[in-house]
Parts: structure tokens; C-alpha cells; sequence
């Protein structure tokens, strides 16, 4: 084959793979994922608190009356907990209360919760001639180790829906004296056995948490006030409705005069998901700060 004839073979083909390339189309499809990302969500424990008091154990408080009325004293929006208390009063008397409800935020998870109290201070400070009658105790055990203060001082938990107010259809999960609140140890709020919203159901991730709380200087009994959602505080509160509960301070004597008491209490979030069978009793041991002295007071 002369080379003439194999030039122009090739000359053929080349323009044959042009015609080709030129003249044909693929089906073709392109899809594209953008922006794709990973978030951890948070475990954020938070607590604000909104509380109430006889006016004349108010540290502070201007022109007492011994009316119950709104204490700043006792109440914080919501944070981490560092010198907030949850109870700070002096000068009780028989018959005097107080009514609380702690708002609890675990953030964007639901959450187990936990909570735990413990006495840290309890005893008798000094005997004066009234108390000696009554505290049987006298010359028996030492002199600081012995309160009764807080065997006559009353509490009660519940579930709550915000409005400090004890009413119908909500429910008390904790309650009796102050001295045995200590020994109640580990309370399960939310755990895989137990939980005050419904067996083994969360603390939801998102909401707002209420529990309230009271507590008296006597004997304490509930008396329920009708639910009632009104948005207006200034009016739906317990200054306006009452707590939703009596206190009764006719039956208390003398044993409790001068008397001292202090506690802790400590709450704990742990992520509710792919932890199924965690536990307050078993899965958590509060670790406590170590108690600094308390002043006695005077009066």
C-alpha cells in the first residue's frame, strides 16, 4: 500500500472521530450535598428561683409586717448555682412559711435529674429557762450536735406548673421534716426506674422544669386551690391565691428555741439518650463541698 493511500486512511479517520465526538450526547445527572454537618447538643444544668417568705424572716427586709410577700432575698433568674440559697431565714417563730418554685434547664437534651440534700449544722446554739422544759435532750447529748429546729420544721415537694401555687391535679412527690430529708439521700427527679413526670421519662430537653416546694414552721397539710392558668403573675401567684397549703404552728413548743440549722442541696443532669439504665441511687454520688463554720444569729 503506497503511502499516499495510508495518509489519506488516516486522514479519514481522525475526521470521523471529530464527527463522532461532535455529534453525540450521555444522560447525566449531578446531585450535591452542601453544608453537611455534625452538632453535639448540651447538657447545661440551670436553675432560677422564685420564692415567698413571712416578711419578718427576710434578712434585710424594710418595715416588716409579717405579711407573706415576694422575697428578692430568696429568688434568682436562671444560672449556675454558686452562693445562691434556696432557704436564708432567721427569727422563726411558729407558724411562719415560705413557699419556693425552682425552675430547672437541661439544656438541649432530655436529661435524667437528681437531687440530693444533707444537714450540715444542727444544734441547739444555747438553752434558754423555756426550752430547758421542753427539750428533752438537755444535758444529755452535746450541746451542738442536738437541734430540733429541724424536726419541726415541715417541707413539701411537687410537681408544679410555674405559678408557686399548689393546685388541683398536681402532685406531691416528697415530704415530712427537714431532718429527714437528708436521710431520703439520692432523690430520683427523672431515672430509668422512677420519675416525677411519669416511670422513666426524661426531664425534656428544650422546657422549662417547675418544682415547687414549701416548707413551715409547724405542721403543714395541703389544701389545693383550683387550677388556674392566668399569663398575668401579679395576680396568679401565692400572695393573691394563697400557697395551696396550711401552716399550723399551734402545736410547736419550746424544744426548738435558739436553735440552728443548715443544709445543702445539689442537683445533677446526666443525657437521658443511649442511657437507658442509669440510675440516681446507683449511677451518682453527689460530691459535697466541704461546710464552712455558719454565724449563730442573736436574735
Amino acid at each position: 500500500m503506497s503511502r499516499r493511500i495510508i495518509t489519506s486512511l488516516l486522514t479519514i479517520l481522525v475526521a470521523a472521530v471529530v464527527v463522532v465526538g461532535a455529534t453525540t450526547a450521555f444522560f447525566s445527572d449531578t446531585e450535591t450535598s452542601v453544608g453537611n454537618t455534625f452538632a453535639a447538643g448540651d447538657i447545661d444544668l440551670q436553675i432560677d428561683n422564685t420564692s415567698y417568705a413571712i416578711d419578718w424572716n427576710i434578712p434585710g427586709f424594710q418595715n416588716p409586717t409579717g405579711a407573706f410577700v415576694a422575697s428578692t432575698h430568696t429568688s434568682w433568674t436562671m444560672r449556675d448555682l454558686t452562693v445562691e440559697k434556696f432557704f436564708d431565714f432567721v427569727d422563726l417563730k411558729p407558724g411562719d412559711y415560705s413557699e419556693d418554685t425552682i425552675s430547672i434547664h437541661v439544656g438541649s437534651n432530655d436529661a435524667w435529674v437528681c437531687a440530693a440534700a444533707r444537714i450540715t449544722d444542727d444544734n441547739d446554739n444555747t438553752y434558754v429557762e423555756p426550752e430547758v422544759a421542753d427539750d428533752l435532750t438537755v444535758g444529755v447529748d452535746p450541746l451542738l450536735t442536738d437541734g430540733e429546729l429541724d424536726d419541726g420544721l415541715n417541707f413539701a415537694f411537687w410537681v408544679d406548673d410555674g405559678d408557686n401555687v399548689f393546685e388541683d391535679g398536681e402532685q406531691v412527690f416528697l415530704e415530712g421534716p427537714l431532718s429527714g430529708l437528708g436521710e431520703a439521700g439520692q432523690i430520683a427527679l427523672a431515672d430509668s426506674n422512677s420519675s416525677i413526670l411519669s416511670e422513666g421519662e426524661p426531664i425534656p430537653g428544650g422546657e422549662t422544669f417547675y418544682i415547687g416546694k414549701i416548707w413551715c414552721f409547724g405542721d403543714l397539710t395541703p389544701n389545693q386551690r383550683p387550677d388556674r392558668e392566668d399569663p398575668n403573675p401579679q395576680l396568679n401567684n401565692p400572695v393573691n391565691r394563697g400557697t395551696g397549703w396550711t401552716c399550723d404552728g399551734s402545736f410547736v413548743n419550746n424544744a426548738a428555741q435558739t436553735d440552728v440549722v443548715v443544709g445543702d442541696l445539689q442537683f445533677y443532669a446526666e443525657q437521658a439518650r443511649h442511657n437507658d439504665q442509669f440510675s440516681c441511687r446507683e449511677n451518682w454520688k453527689p460530691v459535697w463541698p466541704t461546710p464552712t463554720p455558719t454565724p449563730i444569729p442573736t436574735d
